[in-house]
């Protein structure tokens, strides 16, 4: 089976969004629980301040819940303890909203993080939401769905058209353009002797035409120019008007460009 650029791109894509959408965003671009809080530092005023980031950055989460609980100990907000820092009571993710009939226990949870001043140091603001929450994970999704659609799109193409010759993009090719007729090569014909006369074509060729008796013989004379390199006694092959080739010797006393006669019967 033929696969078109078309269909190639579109598997290309299908990987590169299948790829970023399970390893290279949970592994490089969001972070778990424990990488996150493991930047918090506490100056001798009890400001926190978070190591590498600073006010208005954003930081996506990815982690399993293991513990929620709303009104904890702020009013109106839910309290998240993730898998990988664990079930204490201190270290927690506190979002401004009633998450609780969202996930439950083991579920995966993205969490949005927004790094926020507070007076000397620093806090956080938190959103939370199930996977397919951030604009980075859409752009893998849709890389996926493109690629698909393009995969699907080139192969049906092809397979509705398999004897037809296509481009690389599936376009069915141009026919191939036949060869120009080449013209036969002209005679070559000796230096000195003038070209040869074609004969007309015969009435005997031609159906119903009547017999046509044949010439009575004749001789026929011809002035011939002695070639450069030519010494008398020495003997050329010339064709005569008639198309009889024959053999004559130069006669004594001819140089090179001078011109002697000869008659030839047929």
């Amino acid at each position: 089976m033929h696969f078109n650029l078309l269909s190639k791109i579109g598997a290309v894509l299908a990987v590169i969004g299948v790829i970023g959408y399970v390893v290279i965003f949970p592994s490089v671009i969001a972070k778990d629980g424990q990488d996150f809080v493991s930047q918090a530092r506490t100056d001798a005023n009890g400001d926190e301040n978070f190591r590498d980031y600073d006010s208005g950055d954003k930081v996506i989460i990815v982690d399993k819940v293991i513990r929620m609980q709303y009104s904890f100990d702020e009013e109106g907000a839910t309290s998240i303890w993730v898998e990988s820092i664990g079930n204490g009571n201190v270290i927690r993710f506190v979002c401004d909203s009633n998450y609780m009939n969202d996930f439950g226990i083991g579920d995966n949870i993205v969490l949005e993080l927004e790094i926020v001043d507070e007076g000397g140091g620093e806090g956080f603001l938190c959103e939370a939401s199930g996977r397919l929450s951030t604009t980075t994970e859409y752009a893998f999704v849709g890389l996926i769905l493109l690629g698909i659609g393009m995969l699907v799109f080139g192969f049906v193409r092809a397979r509705k058209q398999p004897s037809v010759a296509q481009d690389d993009w599936g376009v069915p090719a141009p026919p191939a353009m036949a060869p120009a007729p080449v013209a036969p090569p002209p005679a070559m014909v000796p230096p000195g002797l003038p070209p040869q006369p074609q004969n007309p074509p015969s009435m005997a060729a031609i159906p119903g035409a009547p017999p046509v008796a044949p010439p009575s013989a004749a001789p026929s004379n011809m002035t011939i120019t002695v070639p450069p390199g030519v010494v008398p006694g020495q003997v050329l092959t010339v064709t005569m008007p008639n198309g009889q080739v024959v053999n004559v010797q130069v006669p004594p006393g001819c140089t090179p460009g001078s011109q002697f006669t000869i008659s030839v019967t047929q």
